[in-house]
């Protein structure tokens, strides 16, 4: 005959105590919530940074299309002044030439 002794299987879960186990997991979660928020933090000031290069960058962009706006602007009115000014000295000399022709045509008939 075979000698069967009884042996309990929860003895071992004894010293299993869920509360040690249920705190450590919190500590743990806690932990990856805190970890989380920094690195958010840190992509969020990060972020901002570069927004306000960004920002600079195309307020410096205007400052330069409204200069060079201005400059071409300027540079269109003396083109249109220097053309004023050549067709007026252009039309004096044709004037010129016409009472020139004008003259010698009369003189050689008379």
């Amino acid at each position: 005959m075979t000698n069967t002794t009884s042996t309990n299987p929860f003895t071992n879960l004894a010293s299993f105590d869920p509360m040690q186990y249920f705190a450590a997991s919190q500590q743990q979660f806690a932990k990856l919530v805190g970890d989380a928020q920094g690195r958010a933090q840190q992509f969020a000031d990060q972020y901002a940074k570069m927004e306000s290069e960004w920002v600079a960058r195309s307020q410096a962009a205007i400052v330069a299309m409204a200069q060079m706006a201005q400059d071409a602007i300027a540079y269109g009115a003396q083109l249109s002044a220097e053309a004023r000014k050549l067709t007026m000295q252009k039309l004096t000399e044709a004037q010129a030439e016409v009472q020139t022709a004008t003259q010698t045509a009369t003189k050689t008939k008379a």
